[in-house]
């Protein structure tokens, strides 16, 4: 039924007609004509193996190909297509890369630099691009380093200087500096297997050469740029792509990357996408099955000849429309196989034995082979083994490919690498491992080894691939690799001495490249693990590093690191010229309460070792506590300019959170949005928007909310929400839109935050949820369960260690809380207020910031119900149209109780328009029921009106009971039944509207 190949006979295995993509095709010149026109763009082609993806973008090339050609002979080109000549370069991710990490890390992005170096579209000179041609010597000649600059260490395994991976404590809050921002900055490090200019630093510098270089090229001429196979890229390719989608501007600029959709969840791909689909000019083409005519097409192409009908109803059926399947079926015997495995391998079961075998060798390679290598490894050479490549080339099964070869399609690359023999594979990895030891592709050496049981071989090259992969910031990598090492260890004689390292060194620098890949529970293990391995007695500045790790990973994981960083500092000489201790005092008081004397004294003493040692890392957070502890904008200010001076973007992503919160304690509430939303705009720019973005964001939230700017604040809460920040970050985040909910009036809204986030880690607590917990019972109308939590509240005493600004707020809700309950629990209010009074005298003492002195103010107004004329001005001079708004209800309704009715309805008229602008729904009604009138008698029996003159007094239940001769209990009914009446929720607002409207006898 079924044509069949004749063995050997040359014959069309692939269609000569593209099939069924005609909308896909248009589809990218479309965008293509979007990145010409608008800026760049993105391309996202998803279909799964072999449905022509590879193909779409070869169909696409050829027909630019075409245009450029035309373009040059000043032909005519139909209207609708590209006018402009445009250049496209490729590259694809390796399946080395995806089983086990031991592909070449930015392996598509080589490929492109490559074929750009060679068209001579962009040059790379050793100034301007330092990170690019030191990582890739085509481009250009590595330049020295500059003078001055720190030259990398050559030490191996040995304790180094830490690199911070930095960042903000994750539990920070934007009202502190205390913004915890944890441990951040640059230092010089050596790496596993040698020297490289290290930290993010350079990895960004990288980046931002790479991203110059693609804009270089594409300011000449429209540049395509294609990453195929994004589903097997390593982390580090991953993490490129991504920065370039972020960030490229130049227009004419389009990056397309093929995936399979069921391949994205195993291999890390989702958050990429996630963040790619979102992109203003991204398109995502899916490229579907082929229809039962188009399979007919495809066939006929094939063939030459149309098929007959049952021929192709059973190839369609059997296909399922894939096009892969159908150029397998086109060809097969009848009575095709049942597996799709054993169906792609007919082809290369009917090779001659020869070609058999060099396929067979191609496999064991991975998906691309250097004809180089094939030539060194393969039984044959010079036009014999040409012969066999052109028979392999001919059938289909390779497609040559630059100064190589790959295979048509990585499922016939698995499908004959199966069919090998146990023994077969082993030999032939040897094969390729002997060949590539004497070069430097560390990783496939490493896979190859393993691959064929050479132990030895495999944990010296894992290490130094890790050395590779750090050198190029490819941290994911250089992890997995150290853990290759690790597996190894105890099946490798004389491990340490093949290695030069020994397992706890391995353990450090494991540890540490999880700080940087984000991997913070695994660095935890690598840190517990090297430190039972080394002996604090004999090494102890080892150990004292290691500790640092992990204190550095506990702390990002929301746990507690100050122990271990204690701890180093017991084990390290008290030299106040040791920029290691000067380092670890630094994270400690990072790591610490801003009020803490323990965290000041470690500031102080980092910032000592910083000055006499020269270490910049060291003295940017002594400056970071002096200017928290003094206000000290001027040492924030130098902080800034040594940390860009390094260009540390864990550092420069922290001053600013330092700075923010120094501006809103001052009531500079704009310098402090500014300088968050610019900070978080870098921090996004280099893929840090999740993390250092989020909190960055916070920062500004805040100052929003203080200036009245609620929906910009909901906008931005909302937008960083939806991109799933990091989990303490998102209860800082949740939190914030709690607060804001619950001013607006919507309780369920506010109940479901403070739900989300009840298990958030104390910091969090602190900063947020200690205030807006006790104000959700109070809206609710449970002034005595307000008042346990605002007890429990109370009673933490990290409260005393928080900037005013952060403890204050508390000590009002408390306040607050005790105006509701009045005098019914008349002594426990009083003590309570006594409590809070107490406090108010210590808590944030010598904070004096605009913000922190009128938060005193107000506190101080509301326990004793004076002041208020000091009050509103102060609000007022700092702009806060909410807490003005409340001051003005308060001030109005002590007013009315002085008997000043003009007085009082004035300001209550200002504090209702503000409130009403606002959107505070709450604030709105209790401003209206004490400044709107009641009826004359306001419904009151005789005995009613009796009661509320004596509230109107301030009398207690049990005292207007005496004054009355009623029962306490009776006093209390009659009460209720006036608040219900008038609509007060208090006694205290009761007492007001009494006043105001004559109604106390």
């Amino acid at each position: 039924m079924l044509l069949v190949m004749v063995a050997f006979r040359v014959d069309r295995v692939a269609s000569p007609v593209y099939i069924g993509r005609d909308e896909a095709l248009e589809t990218l010149a479309a965008t293509m004509r979007t990145a010409i026109r608008d800026g760049p763009a993105v391309a996202l082609v998803a279909g799964e193996a072999g449905i022509g993806k590879t193909r779409l973008l070869t169909e696409f090339t050829r027909s630019l190909n075409e245009r450029n050609e035309r373009n040059e002979r000043n032909e005519r080109i139909e209207p609708g297509l590209l006018n402009e000549p445009v250049r496209v370069v490729e590259g694809a991710c390796t399946e080395f890369a995806s089983s086990g990490g031991e592909g070449f890390a930015y392996a598509p992005f080589v490929a492109v630099l490559r074929r750009l170096a060679k068209d001579g579209a962009a040059t790379a000179s050793a100034r301007e691009y330092r990170e690019l041609t030191r990582w890739f010597p085509g481009l250009g000649e590595p330049s020295a380093p500059d003078a001055g600059e720190r030259r990398p260490r050559t030490d191996i395994g040995r304790p180094h200087p830490h690199t911070d991976p930095g960042g903000p404590h994750p539990h920070t809050g934007p009202g502190g500096p205390h913004p915890h921002t944890g441990p951040g900055g640059p230092h010089p490090h050596t790496g596993s297997g040698g020297p490289h200019p290290h930290t993010d630093t350079g990895k960004h510098r990288l980046y931002e050469e790479v991203l110059a270089l693609i804009e270089e090229a594409a300011a000449r001429r429209p540049l395509m740029v294609i990453v195929e196979d994004l589903h097997w890229a390593d982390a580090a390719s991953r993490e490129l792509f991504a920065f370039l989608a972020r960030n490229l501007t130049q227009p004419g600029i389009l990056l397309v990357t093929t995936y399979r959709p069921d391949a994205t969840r195993i291999n890390h791909l989702d958050p990429l996408l996630t963040e790619l689909v979102r992109g203003p000019r991204t398109t995502t083409l899916r490229l579907p099955r082929l229809g039962r005519n188009d399979v007919g097409r495809q066939l006929a192409a094939i063939l030459g000849a149309v098929p007959d009908g049952p021929t192709l109803d059973h190839v369609y059926r059997r296909s399922d429309g894939n096009p892969l399947f159908v150029e397998a079926l086109a060809h097969a015997e009848e009575g095709t196989p049942d597996s799709l495995r054993e169906l792609l391998l007919q082809a290369p079961r009917a090779l001659p034995a020869p070609a058999r075998r060099l396929l067979g060798l191609a496999s064991a390679g991975g998906s691309r082979i250097a004809h180089r290598l094939l030539e060194e490894l393969a039984d044959e050479s010079g036009d014999g083994l040409d012969a066999l490549i052109r028979v392999l080339v001919d059938h289909g099964l390779l497609v040559p490919d630059g100064d190589g070869y790959t295979f048509r399609h990585a499922l016939i690359r698995h499908a004959v690498y199966e069919d090998l023999l146990p023994g077969e594979r082993a030999r032939l990895h040897a094969r390729y491992a002997e060949a590539l030891s004497t070069g430097d592709a560390y990783a496939e050496l490493a896979a190859h080894a393993a691959a064929a049981g050479d132990h030895a071989s495999t944990l010296v090259a894992a290490y130094r691939a890790a050395g590779q992969a750090r050198r190029s910031y490819a941290y994911q990598d250089q992890v997995q690799m150290l853990e290759r090492v690790i597996d190894w260890w105890d099946r490798t004689p004389d491990a340490g001495a093949r290695a030069g390292v020994d397992l706890g060194g391995v353990r450090t620098e494991a540890a540490e490249a999880c700080m940087f890949s984000g991997d913070y529970e695994r660095g935890v293990e690598h840190a517990t693990a090297g430190l039972a391995l080394l002996d604090e007695h004999r090494a102890p500045e080892r150990v004292a590093l290691l500790l640092e790790h992990r204190g550095r990973l506990l702390h990002r994981l929301n746990s507690i690191g100050t122990p271990d960083f204690e701890r180093a500092l017991r084990l390290l000489p008290d030299d106040p010229d040791d920029t290691q201790r000067g380092r670890v005092l630094g994270v400690l008081a990072m790591g610490l309460l801003p009020g803490s004397a323990t965290g000041q004294r470690a500031f102080d003493e980092a910032l000592r070792v910083g000055r006499r040692t020269g270490d910049a890392t060291v003295t940017v957070r002594g400056l970071l506590g002096r200017g928290a502890r003094h206000r000290d904008l001027d040492a924030l200010v130098e902080a800034s300019a040594l940390a860009e001076r390094l260009e540390g973007y864990d550092l420069l992503l922290t001053v600013p959170m330092y700075e923010a919160t120094l501006h809103t304690r001052d009531g500079e509430y704009r310098r402090a949005i500014d300088t968050a939303l610019a900070a978080a705009r870098r921090a996004r720019r280099f893929g840090l928007g999740l993390s250092r973005g989020a909190a960055l964001t916070s920062y500004a939230v805040r100052a929003l909310i203080l200036t009245g700017e609620w929906e910009r604040a909901t906008a931005l809460l909302d937008e960083a929400l939806t991109q799933s920040p990091p989990p303490v970050q998102d209860q800082v985040l949740r939190s914030m839109a709690g607060q804001l909910a619950l001013m607006r009036g919507d309780l369920r809204a506010a109940e479901a935050a403070l739900v989300e986030t009840e298990d958030a880690p104390h910091d969090v607590s602190m900063y947020h949820q200690y205030r807006w917990r006790p104000l959700l019972a109070l809206a609710q109308g449970d002034p005595e369960r307000a008042d346990r939590l605002l007890g429990r509240a109370l009673a933490d005493p990290g409260l005393a260690e928080l900037h005013g600004v952060d403890s204050l707020p508390v000590l009002i809700t408390g306040a607050l809380v005790q105006r509701a309950r009045g005098d019914a629990h008349g002594p426990a209010v009083t003590a309570r207020r006594t409590e809070l009074a107490a406090m108010g005298r210590v808590f944030g003492v010598g904070d004096d910031g605009a913000y922190d002195q009128a938060l005193r103010m107000c506190l101080h107004a509301l326990l004793d119900d004076t002041g208020w004329d000091e009050v509103i001005a102060a609000w007022r001079e700092l702009g806060q149209p909410y807490e003005l708004a409340q001051s003005l209800l308060y001030g109005g309704q002590a007013a009315l109780l002085g008997g000043d009715r003009d007085g009082g309805r004035t300001l209550l008229d200002e504090a209702a328009k503000l409130a009403a602008t606002l959107g505070a729904a709450p604030l709105t009604r209790e401003i209206a029921l004490a400044a709107g009138p009641a009826p004359g008698t306001g419904g009151l029996t005789p005995r009613q009106h009796d009661v509320l003159a004596l509230i109107a007094e301030g009398l207690s239940n049990r005292r207007i009971a005496e004054r009355l001769h009623i029962s306490p209990s009776t006093a209390g009914v009659h009460v209720s039944h006036i608040l219900a009446k008038l609509g007060a929720t208090t006694r205290t607002e009761a007492a007001a509207i009494a006043h105001r409207n004559g109604l106390a006898r």
